[in-house]
C-alpha cells in the first residue's frame, strides 16, 4: 500500500499541471459611465420598449447609445422608476474561446452577432451594470435663437447648404406587429441621420420621425391596428436631404413584409418642400447663432 501511494501522488500532480491552461492576458477597455457619458450619440429613444442583452424581458423607458470608439459602445437605459441599466458593448475580433469563457466568468455576455441589436455583423461582449437615473443621463443643450447683428453691413444673404447630398436609402422591410412597425433600410454615405415619414395615404405623410440617428432600423409605435400605413425613409447629411423619387414609384421590391392585413405596399415618394424648408431653417438657425458676436 505504501508503494502504491508513492506512485499515485506524482501522477495526480502531473495531471493537475498538464490540465491547467493559463489564459492569455486580456486588456479590457475602460468604459465611461452613463452618469458622465462621452462619445457620439447614435441612438436616442425618449420612450419605448427595449431589450437588454442576456435578459429575455422587455423594459419600458428611455434608451441612449453612445459610440465611444470603433469597438466600444455604451447603452444607457432608464426606466420610469429612475432605476437603470448600463450595457457596455465591446466588439471583439481576436479573443480565443478560453478568453471569452474567462470574460463570461467575470459577468460578460457573449453576443455572436450585433445585427439583431442594430450593430455590425461582428461578435461582441456585453456587460450590464445597475445605475441610478435620478439625475438625467443626457440633457440636450437647446440652440439659442438668432439675435440681431449689431453693426452688420449690407442685407442678409440667403442661406446656402454646402453639404454633399446623400443617395437614397432602400427600404428593405417593414415588420408590423399590432400597433408597432419596425422599419429596416440600407445604409448610405455620407449621412448624419435618417428621417421617416408615414401616413395612411400614399404621398400624404401626416406623421414622422425627423431624426432617427445614424441607424438602419427603427421601431414606430402607436399605430392603429388594422390600418395600412405608407412609409418613406430619407437620408440626411447635415442640412442636405437625399433627392428621393420624383415620380413616386415604388423603389426596390414592390412589397415588404409585415404590413397590416389590408395591404403590403411601402411607398417611397419625394420629400415635401415643407420638410426641406424646415431642415434649412433648423440648420442655419444653429449656424447663425454661433456667428453672433
Amino acid at each position: 500500500m505504501k508503494h502504491k501511494s508513492i506512485f499515485v501522488l506524482p501522477l495526480v500532480l502531473f495531471g493537475f499541471l498538464t490540465a491547467a491552461h493559463p489564459v492569455k492576458a486580456i486588456d479590457i477597455p475602460a468604459f465611461p459611465s452613463c452618469q458622465s457619458p462621452s462619445g457620439t450619440v447614435v441612438v436616442n429613444y425618449s420612450s419605448g420598449v427595449h431589450g437588454i442583452p442576456g435578459d429575455s424581458g422587455q423594459y419600458i423607458g428611455s434608451d441612449i447609445v453612445y459610440t465611444v470608439s470603433d469597438s466600444q459602445l455604451v447603452q444607457c437605459f432608464c426606466a420610469d422608476s429612475d432605476s437603470g441599466i448600463q450595457t457596455n458593448w465591446w466588439k471583439i475580433s481576436s479573443l480565443t474561446s478560453d478568453q471569452i469563457n474567462y470574460l463570461k466568468n467575470l459577468g460578460w455576455i457573449y453576443i455572436p452577432s450585433g445585427l439583431p441589436w442594430g450593430l455590425q455583423d461582428a461578435p461582441y461582449m456585453a456587460q450590464n451594470t445597475t445605475i441610478s437615473c435620478s439625475q438625467p443621463v443626457i440633457t440636450p443643450t437647446p440652440t439659442p435663437a438668432p439675435q440681431p447683428c449689431n453693426g452688420c453691413s449690407g442685407p442678409p444673404t440667403a442661406p446656402v447648404c454646402n453639404f454633399t447630398q446623400p443617395p437614397d436609402p432602400q427600404l428593405v422591410s417593414v415588420s408590423r406587429t399590432g400597433s408597432s412597425a419596425q422599419l429596416t433600410w440600407t445604409a448610405v454615405s455620407p449621412v448624419t441621420n435618417y428621417a421617416i415619414f408615414y401616413g395612411t395615404k400614399p404621398g400624404v405623410y401626416t406623421f414622422g420621425v425627423p431624426n432617427t440617428g445614424n441607424v438602419t432600423s427603427f421601431v414606430i409605435n402607436d399605430l392603429v391596428p388594422g390600418v395600412q400605413y405608407y412609409f418613406q425613409v430619407r437620408a440626411v447629411n447635415g442640412c442636405m436631404p437625399s433627392q428621393g423619387n420624383t415620380t413616386g414609384q415604388v423603389l426596390g421590391a414592390s412589397t415588404v413584409l409585415g404590413l397590416a392585413g389590408t395591404g403590403n405596399l411601402a411607398q417611397i415618394a419625394l420629400l415635401g418642400a415643407a420638410f426641406i424648408a424646415s431642415l434649412f431653417l433648423a440648420w442655419f438657425s444653429h449656424k447663425s447663432s454661433r456667428r453672433v458676436k
